[in-house]
């Protein structure tokens, strides 16, 4: 079997979920061959640019138009047509890149590569089963199109939408969750990770993942947070914002809180800080999410676009996975959970009860039996 993955870079969060499927894939069934393509770079540079960075710069300058455009294109209106029909003229740009990799399953995780597709597809220029995942934890029309043969959902709820509002066939939704790495489900013991990053299992741990929270707020934050507890640990990862790194570095020093705040750059173990974590703070992307999810790891949500992220943060507060900080009271929030042990650990029985752990498998099953359909 041959399947042809799309992903895209608005977000990182389409990419992870793209990773986790490929290395489910080669570590399950080596025979099997999986290519991953970032479908917006393959339109080309223009394109890319254009809907990426138009997305980033939206969603951060512009957010509450943003939000009211996401709302638009998400009801049955003629704007939302327009979007779709925008994203089905690029389609033909696909077409090279599917003859090129000639698939037998293509699994989508971005709406607007959907729709092209879904146009190919309809027009008879493919043949490949075709798989859309959506990334994130309520749906979007957008992501809806014809031709397509499953729709996976990232929780169970989203199915009645679907079905209600969007009119999709109840036997093409298959709620498999948000695919993540297997080692966001398996770790060693918090003890063990805490003695090799050099931190005190006995003392509350509370993770930043501060890299698109921007400078100013974060080290605001950051400052009420140390300045309030010395029983507590900080750990604070920037990504790749080498500013927002140097400005809380010298914040720390300023403050003479080294002592409890480990301060990182980009990290490729971070689900071993998410497991150790008794609570993390976090914008609520889709990924974010599904990985703090699987690590029983409640959230505290600092900021969300207007959205996809409103809508992650909806669910997550009806789940009890989560909470919204207050930005001038939120340390004193946050200290009132660590000493709250059983409204803590309810967040955490919450997570659990909501993780998918076997998503990745289990999409990767539907792809074989989708397949199988065609070669009985």
């Amino acid at each position: 079997m041959n399947i042809l993955i799309f992903t895209a870079s608005t977000g990182g969060g389409h990419k992870r979920a793209a990773a986790a499927i490929e290395a489910k894939i080669q570590s399950t069934s080596p025979e099997t061959t999986v290519n991953v393509v970032d479908g917006m770079k393959a339109i080309g540079k223009f394109y890319d640019k254009t809907v990426c960075k138009g997305y980033h710069i939206m969603a951060t300058k512009t957010p509450s138009v943003y939000g009211k455009l996401y709302r638009l294109t998400d009801e049955s209106k003629p704007i939302a047509k327009a979007v779709v029909k925008s994203n089905e003229i690029m389609a033909t740009k696909l077409l090279e890149v599917i003859e090129k990799y000639n698939p037998d399953i293509i699994i989508i995780c971005h709406a607007f590569i959907t729709n092209m597709v879904s146009r190919l597809k309809g027009k008879g220029k493919i043949h490949a089963k075709v798989i859309s995942l959506i990334t994130d934890y309520d749906s979007h029309r957008t992501y809806i199109s014809p031709n397509i043969d499953a729709f996976v959902l990232a929780e169970p709820q989203m199915k009645r939408k679907l079905c209600e509002e969007y009119d999709v066939p109840e036997s093409k939704i298959f709620p498999l969750g948000i695919p993540t790495f297997d080692r966001f489900s398996v770790s060693e013991t918090k003890e063990e990770i805490c003695h090799r990053e050099r931190l005190n299992p006995d003392y509350p741990i509370v993770l930043m993942m501060a890299g698109s929270f921007g400078v100013t707020g974060v080290l605001d934050f950051y400052e009420q947070l140390a300045k309030k507890s010395e029983k507590i640990q900080i750990v604070v990862i920037t990504g790749r914002n080498i500013r927002l790194f140097d400005h809380l570095d010298k914040k720390i020093q300023e403050l003479g809180t080294s002592k409890n705040t480990k301060l990182l750059y980009f990290v490729d173990n971070v689900e071993d800080y998410m497991h150790i974590a008794d609570l993390i703070v976090t914008k609520p992307g889709g990924l974010t999410v599904t990985e703090s999810i699987a690590c029983s790891l409640p959230m505290a949500i600092y900021s969300a676009f207007p959205g996809q992220e409103a809508d992650n943060v909806d669910f997550l507060l009806k789940q009890n996975a989560a909470f919204l900080v207050d930005k001038k009271n939120g340390a004193d929030e946050i200290l009132e959970l660590l000493r709250s042990p059983e409204r803590l650990s309810a967040m955490k029985e919450s997570c659990r009860r909501l993780a998918l752990p076997n998503a990745a498998e289990d999409i990767f099953n539907l792809a074989k039996k989708l397949y199988g359909e065609d070669n009985i």
